[in-house]
């Protein structure tokens, strides 16, 4: 097996999760990725969504992984995960946080692999983040976020990590 520089694990964690996060909402979900031109850009600030679940890597690779809803779709995929069956009010927001950090769970799990020596990565649990608002770049460190649109609204995917884990070669806006 090659090995892989610290230069090349950026591609190889933000473009496996839109991968796994594309077919998850439209094979898992049955909900429909309304944009095929999903582009990743590097910000030095990201606005995070009101719903946002939160999971890092372990090992040689550490990064930080958010996943952020419009309401609508985060409604919706409530609505599939509860398979039709009604959710008493006070516990909505419980299973709309659950749901969440399944998702985020379910997705880097099934999408990271060690981009250095192929083992498969540790992922920290979940969490949800309700305080912050923006996600801001520090100069040793890098930001890189794609923006998935469905039919319910948008899911905004963001990788952060040491300067070193991404490429420099992968055409990144610098916004």
């Amino acid at each position: 097996m090659a090995t892989k520089t610290a230069g090349e694990i950026e591609q190889e964690i933000l473009s496996p999760m839109l991968e796994r996060t594309v077919s998850f909402l439209t094979e898992d979900m049955q909900i429909s990725v309304t944009s095929n031109n999903i582009e990743i850009v590097s910000p030095n600030q990201v606005e995070l969504k009101k719903n946002t679940a939160m999971i890092g890597t372990g090992g040689s690779i550490q990064v930080i992984i958010t996943m952020s809803y419009d309401d609508k779709l985060l409604e919706k995929l409530v609505e599939v995960f509860l398979e039709g069956e009604e959710a008493p009010e006070d516990e909505i927001d419980e299973i709309r946080e659950s749901v969440s950090s399944e998702i985020v769970n379910t997705i880097v799990g099934n999408a990271l692999t060690n981009p250095l020596d192929g083992t498969t990565l540790s992922i920290t649990p979940p969490i949800l983040i309700y305080e912050a608002k923006s996600l801001f770049k520090h100069k040793s460190s890098k930001i890189a976020t794609a923006i998935v649109n469905t039919e319910f609204g948008d899911m905004l995917l963001t990788v952060i990590g040491p300067k070193e884990s991404f490429a420099d070669t992968l055409n990144f806006k610098e916004l």
